[in-house]
């Protein structure tokens, strides 16, 4: 088997993970608010404003509007940090 029958392997692989995974998450968002409660495993998507949440019985993963906004923060701190000890007169 060349590698040109390798990679025909890997395309179908990969559609078939990307096919699932898209599944799973279509599913998960689309449950009724009653059933989610009841699951031990949630995810959670809204666009505007922007709310991804994956809870996990004890554990919440989430990306917000105030996450990427707290990222701007300290991002904008470290720049100006690097750059008053790089351009401060000694």
């Amino acid at each position: 088997m060349g590698k040109r029958g390798k990679f025909k392997y890997y395309i179908i692989f990969f559609l078939c993970f990307t096919i699932f995974t898209y599944g799973f998450f279509e599913i998960n968002i689309t449950k009724a608010k009653d059933v989610r409660k009841k699951s031990k495993f949630t995810i959670d998507f809204k666009l505007s404003p922007i709310d991804f949440r994956i809870e996990n019985g004890d554990y919440i993963f989430y990306v917000n509007s105030k996450v990427i906004d707290g990222m701007k923060v300290k991002y904008n701190e470290v720049f100006d940090d690097i750059y008053n000890r790089i351009f401060s007169k000694k």
